[in-house]
């Protein structure tokens, strides 16, 4: 049998399984760095929670309400409003009622939460480093790529 032989074999093979098979690594490389096996999913944070306290600890100084906290994140307000639920009787966020207008509520990190946005931001930036490994023109095209297939995934309907 003839060497060439394989190389043609796999350049015709389609390549999706093979990059999504890819992307499924990442994913669950991130997913153990989040959820480590020694800790319970219950003590863990999701991606949606987590970007969440990474932008009140970005943002610790300021007044930050649940609508400029949807806004800012890309999240919809009910969205945005189940999570912080849900991190607040985690003790991880705080809401106080605002002093100058009693309809406003003001959200901020609570120690724990401060922590655990710490935490997170520790893994991601095991992320960042790696990324920071590709080349300028590399980053762009994996940008390009995974905008692209978040698209799709929004919207099957539509092929590039």
């Amino acid at each position: 049998m003839r060497k060439d032989v394989g190389v043609v074999e796999a350049e015709t093979i389609s390549l999706e399984p093979r990059v999504a098979a890819e992307l499924m690594k990442i994913s669950r490389t991130l997913t153990l760095m989040r959820w480590p096996p020694h800790k319970s999913r219950s003590q863990s944070i999701g991606p949606t929670q987590g970007r969440i306290l990474a932008f009140l600890r970005s943002r610790s100084h300021s007044q930050i309400t649940l609508s400029s906290l949807a806004e800012n994140t890309a999240l919809s307000p009910a969205t945005a409003s189940e999570a912080v639920r849900k991190l607040k009787e985690r003790g991880l966020v705080r809401k106080v009622r605002s002093r100058d207008d009693a309809r406003a509520i003001h959200l901020s990190l609570s120690a724990a939460g401060r922590r655990k946005a710490e935490q997170a931001a520790a893994g991601s930036s095991h992320l960042h480093e790696a990324i920071g490994r590709l080349t300028r023109s590399e980053q762009e095209l994996v940008l390009h790529t995974l905008k692209n297939i978040q698209q799709a995934m929004n919207h099957p309907e539509k092929t590039p």
